[in-house]
């Protein structure tokens, strides 16, 4: 199976849904950005002043005329040069002295400009200090002016009483930082950050998203989807928690309809040749496949079925737990040939027969393999409506992968929360390689979307006002995610 096939296809329809989904999260980080910039803007960044002063490079030369006519290349060649002076450290020097600076801060703060078609030269100083950027602007001129005159390096020659101060500097005013700007682009990256969060959230998971996500990446229909609701487990302690995930109750509440669902999908898959021995596996531990094959056969015996489940992970075996049955005399003890088939079934008041796996063997594959156990599977086939099978995790082992030759089709069990794409996508490959018959998937602790909210909403208004009184013959059913309404309820047990 290529496990890359879907992965990165990305449509316009799922960008958009995607952001509307995750529309809080992007609002609150957005928000967050912002509120940094305002802070940045108005507490941090030091505000900025600048002052200009402006002098005039006035140079005549005498021409062939006899007439001084202004020789405009040459004085555009002076012009440069004493814009050029303005940043060199005879200039610098002694107005950093003043002041107490260095050479290299008053120069970043110093800037220069002229136009070419002008003898004016701009000095414009920018610091945290309105006076203080008038003051520096002043000086780096009237030092220019200095030089110009005094110097004996030969810039004397070329100046002497050619540069005069025109406009004198004033109080520096605000330049910077532009606030309107910079809130601007902490709003504009608060919610580019906020879409590459929620991009990397949702679509750079190593774990599902939603229901299409498994389909496309396994490639296998979607049997089952069990809804976390998290809402009942605000003020349960973590171990309240996974107790609630696997406690067998009755039907007539919200969390029984999902099962109904799952049996008509599976029942209804293949008419014409029915499955009717079915295992359940998954790809690691605590994905509830144990508490869906339980609940499952529940499901089966509350519609009139007669159902068997067996219990072949006998590495951590669960069934004896949630039927309240002894784990003694099981599997083991008939392939072992100490038990009858009629001493291993043991009947349960849910109406479901339920053969556990007996004494802990070292290698449960000699089991599995075994004359004994094949010839039993087909024995309970053909004195039951369905044969259910509980398996170990696909990666833990390989006994589900031999346990599937006996089947007629295979659930896999998905944790939407739990397992990682590519553990799945493995665990359905290792399956397939044995050709193994997998029906589809179901999918646990999975997160509702509008769509399932919307359902659920109709479905538990519709079961609080419906009186389902149950036949006293009829087994009780159960479902995950849901509290029992009977006394059994506080005798949950821990699922795997």
């Amino acid at each position: 199976m290529d496990t890359n096939k879907n992965d990165d296809v990305i449509r316009l329809g799922d960008i958009f849904r995607v952001l509307w989904k995750n529309i809080i999260l992007i609002a609150i980080i957005t928000v967050a950005v912002f509120v940094v910039g305002i802070i940045y803007t108005f507490g941090i960044a030091r505000p900025q002043y600048s002052s200009s002063s402006t002098f005039l490079v006035a140079v005549s030369t005498p021409s062939t005329g006899g007439s001084d006519n202004v020789n405009l290349s040459d004085s555009l060649r002076l012009v440069t040069t004493a814009a050029q002076l303005v940043t060199e450290d005879n200039t610098l020097r002694p107005v950093a002295e003043d002041n107490d600076l260095s050479v290299t801060e008053l120069r970043d703060m110093v800037s220069v400009s002229y136009n070419t078609d002008s003898f004016l030269v701009t000095v414009t100083v920018e610091c945290g200090n309105s006076t203080l950027s008038m003051r520096l602007a002043n000086e780096l001129v009237e030092s220019l002016i200095d030089i110009a005159n005094t110097d004996g390096s030969g810039v004397d020659i070329l100046f002497k009483n050619t540069i005069s101060m025109t406009s004198s500097a004033t109080r520096g005013v605000y330049s910077s930082p532009n606030r309107a700007l910079y809130l601007a682009i902490f709003f504009i990256g608060g919610l580019v950050v906020a879409c590459i969060v929620v991009y990397i959230k949702e679509f750079c998971s190593n774990k599902f998203r939603n229901r299409d996500d498994i389909e496309n990446y396994l490639d296998q229909k979607v049997l089952g989807y069990f809804i976390d609701d998290k809402t009942k487990d605000k003020n349960l302690s973590k171990d309240e928690k996974e107790a609630r995930q696997v406690e067998l109750v009755e039907p007539g509440i919200r969390a029984y309809e999902p099962y109904n669902k799952l049996f008509t999908n599976i029942r209804y898959s293949n008419v014409d040749n029915p499955y009717r021995v079915i295992m359940i596996t998954s790809s690691q531990e605590k994905e509830l496949k144990s508490t869906t094959i339980g609940n499952f056969a529940c499901c089966m015996a509350y519609n009139k079925l007669n159902v068997v489940l067996i219990d072949m992970d006998m590495r951590k075996p669960v069934q004896h737990k949630l039927f309240k049955v002894s784990k003694d005399k099981g599997i083991s003890e008939y392939v072992g040939g100490t038990c009858s088939e009629g001493e291993i079934i043991k009947h349960t008041k849910y109406g479901v027969d339920v053969i556990t796996t007996g004494k802990k063997v070292i290698n449960p594959v000699v089991i599995i393999e075994s004359a004994a156990f094949k010839q039993l599977i087909a024995d309970l086939a053909a004195k039951y409506d369905y044969v259910l099978i509980d398996t170990p995790p696909a990666l833990a082992c390989s006994d589900a992968a031999a346990i599937s030759k006996l089947c007629d089709g295979v659930i896999f069990n998905v944790s939407m929360r739990d397992v990682k794409k590519k553990k799945a996508a493995i665990a359905v490959q290792s399956l397939k390689d044995v050709n193994a018959n997998i029906i589809g998937v179901n999918v646990t602790k999975a997160v509702a979307d509008k769509h399932d909210d919307s359902y659920y909403y109709y479905s538990d208004k519709y079961y609080s006002n419906a009186q389902l009184q149950p036949e006293k013959s009829a087994p009780t059913a159960s479902a995950t995610g849901t509290k029992s309404q009977t006394n059994n309820s506080s005798n949950t047990k821990k699922s795997k």
